[in-house]
């Protein structure tokens, strides 16, 4: 009985932090997101400043999250943090709060962003405003020159290689579109491996189905790595590079993960 009962308090918990969530976004949408965008200062200061909002929203999600048992967040390494300007950040995706973390960890952070989340009400008028990359693009070439243009540019882009939440027990499966932009754009890397224990907000999970006890999220940072770390042979042609690098990550990430899910 006490089993079932606590399993019913997270499973609520869980829907209440959501539901809290998406209220808050209306409220704010409606009142501090305009203020926000009138507020005197060019384009990127208003993106800035948008930014600095859905970072803070999102410490507070995890800051709820923790408060009621549900889950809680670790990060290892969280000193690299200070190298991610300028540097592309590349993380596995086990949870639906990965996202979250990173943004929350990386105020200033570009994101490369899920269409689902441009069509969503609640969430489509602060991914536009902070200026957020849509994976839908179009033009993937066009795509592609806009993620190395904001790297170049000094700033941190967030991208989640799989291209969608990991599939629990099943080997990691890397898009190229992380290695196109890396050797295009010819960037170091900053690796995150995430990893949840005992999963929970999986990609073949309900919100309500969570597991018999609260959750951790492990979050390690690696130190800056370069592309040519991960494809030595720097004369190869741009196709042949990608696709050895994609399976370089690839291998690299799995390992990482390996070894967590031996350790936990």
């Amino acid at each position: 009985m006490l089993k079932k009962l606590a399993y019913g308090y997270r499973a609520l918990g869980t829907g209440f932090c959501f539901a809290g969530f998406g209220a808050g976004c209306v409220v704010v949408g409606l009142t501090l997101l305009p203020v926000i965008l009138l507020w005197p200062g060019n384009a990127t200061a208003r993106r800035r400043r948008v930014r600095r909002l859905v970072s803070l929203a999102f410490r507070v999600l995890l800051a709820a999250i923790r408060g009621l048992g549900l889950g809680r967040v670790e990060v290892e390494g969280r000193e690299w943090l200070q190298h991610a300007a300028g540097r592309l950040v590349l993380a596995t995706h086990p949870n639906y709060l990965d996202a979250v973390v990173l943004l929350s960890l990386l105020p200033m952070a570009d994101c490369v962003i899920k269409s689902g989340l441009w069509r969503n009400p609640f969430t489509r008028a602060f991914v536009i405003a902070a200026g957020y990359i849509s994976n839908s693009n179009e033009d993937p070439v066009a795509a592609i020159e806009t993620c190395i243009r904001a790297v170049h540019g000094g700033q941190t882009l967030v991208l989640f290689p799989e291209g969608t939440r990991s599939t629990p027990g099943a080997p990691l499966r890397f898009r190229r579109g992380a290695a196109q932009i890396a050797v295009r754009g010819d960037l170091e890397i900053l690796p995150v491996v995430m990893h949840c224990s005992p999963p929970a907000l999986l990609k073949t999970t309900r919100w309500y189905q969570v597991p018999e006890r609260a959750w951790v999220l492990h979050v390690k940072i690696f130190p800056p790595r370069c592309v040519s770390d991960f494809v030595p042979q720097v004369s190869l042609p741009p196709a042949i590079a990608v696709r050895r690098a994609t399976r370089a990550l690839q291998n690299f990430f799995q390992e990482q993960i390996t070894q967590y899910e031996h350790a936990y």
